[in-house]
């Protein structure tokens, strides 16, 4: 920082020392830039001061030296000494300058036009401790619109250095940084921007269970087959950078409710035989529903050899003449009868099953028996 004081250019300001009368003179007197006149009979600098009843502090400046006779007519200046506490770029520092202005002392210390100062440069300094903040200009690149704009800003903050770039930032767009900016900072400005949309969805229905105790424990029945509902949304997009980023449900309207499925759980003890059977399977399901029926091991026996030669026990199996499922129901849509989900939940098709060979064959042994006579049933 320059430290320029005026004790040169203010000596050429005052006019050679000339005789004057001890009736009295006149002065033209200048504190720190405001005019005055004093009438005094003194003889020197520091009398016409003190007849102004002005002292002088150890940083003002005075001209002519206080020492220095006085003429009628004569010019006396003084600049008061201010102390600024400054801060420049975060380093803090007290120095005393000799200025009206914020401006005028930026200038004594060297500094141009080109930094940010957090006080007015045309605030004028009064004869407490003046405050300061500088910050110098800075290389801050933004990255934005697909583009790299590098800008000289002093701040200090990352929206001044925006603005001394000439960028537009929307309400919604994000920075991956704030605050006070650094030399060099790379800076991303992110466009966000926001559409809607309506559509209708999909309301999966509930499945609501019963306890059964007329049926063995670990068996379940569709007694109402569920389904789904709907409903109108819509959706407010988020974009960023022109790319979709997400949505959040603005509102949602009703339309066809959802029905529940009911499904009854069976609690009564299941017989022996159902115990042996591997948990989780689809055989234990059909076991359970056996014994429901009230069909002892021996049916469960044939009930497992003719699902196995027809499907091996699997939801999806599918043969070309449209049979499908574990009982090869033919069609396979026939299921939908013992609930919705007949394409794909064991007990539907199960359920469905039983219920077919009951009414046809009466039981699964009897059932067997036409398979292995004629290779179908």
């Amino acid at each position: 920082m320059k430290f320029g004081l005026y004790g040169l250019v203010l000596a050429g300001l005052v006019g050679g020392t000339a005789a004057w009368a001890d009736k009295g003179k006149s002065v033209d007197l200048r504190v720190d830039g405001q005019d005055r006149q004093v009438h005094t009979a003194a003889s020197d600098v520091r009398g016409v001061l003190a007849a102004a009843h002005l002292s002088v502090g150890a940083h003002d400046i005075v001209a002519p030296e206080l020492n220095s006779p006085v003429s009628d007519g004569g010019k006396i200046i003084v600049r008061r000494g201010h102390l600024l506490h400054l801060k420049v770029n975060g380093q803090t520092k007290d120095v005393w300058v000799n200025a009206d202005s914020v401006n005028e002392a930026l200038g004594q210390l060297g500094f141009g036009g080109a930094e940010y100062v957090s006080v007015s440069r045309s605030q004028r300094l009064d004869t407490g401790v003046t405050s300061l903040a500088i910050d110098s200009p800075k290389k801050v690149t933004f990255l934005v619109d697909g583009r790299r704009v590098p800008v000289q800003s002093a701040g200090p903050t990352v929206y001044q250095a925006i603005d001394d770039a000439g960028l537009y930032l929307g309400p919604q767009d994000r920075l991956s940084a704030t605050g006070k900016i650094s030399n060099g900072q790379v800076i991303r400005i992110q466009r966000v921007t926001h559409k809607t949309t309506t559509r209708q969805v999909t309301v999966p229905f509930a499945t609501v269970q019963q306890k059964d105790p007329s049926s063995y424990v670990d068996t379940h029945t569709v007694a109402r087959a569920g389904k789904n509902g709907t409903s109108t949304v819509t959706y407010q997009l988020l974009y960023i950078d022109g790319k979709f980023a997400g949505q959040i449900v603005l509102r949602s309207v009703p339309g066809t409710p959802a029905i529940s499925q009911i499904t009854k759980v069976g609690t009564k003890p299941a017989p022996a035989f159902v115990a042996t059977v591997p948990a989780g399977s689809a055989q234990q399901i059909a076991a359970g529903l056996v014994a429901a029926r009230g069909w002892g091991s021996d049916q469960f026996s044939c009930l497992v050899s003719l699902w196995s030669k027809e499907s091996g026990w699997r939801t999806d199996a599918a043969n070309p003449s449209g049979a499908y499922g574990i009982p090869q129901a033919l069609p396979g849509s026939k299921m939908a009868s013992a609930g919705a989900d007949w394409q794909t939940n064991p007990t539907t098709q199960i359920t469905w099953g039983l219920g077919y060979i009951s009414g046809v064959y009466g039981t699964p042994c009897a059932a067997w028996a036409h398979s292995q006579a004629t290779n179908w049933y």
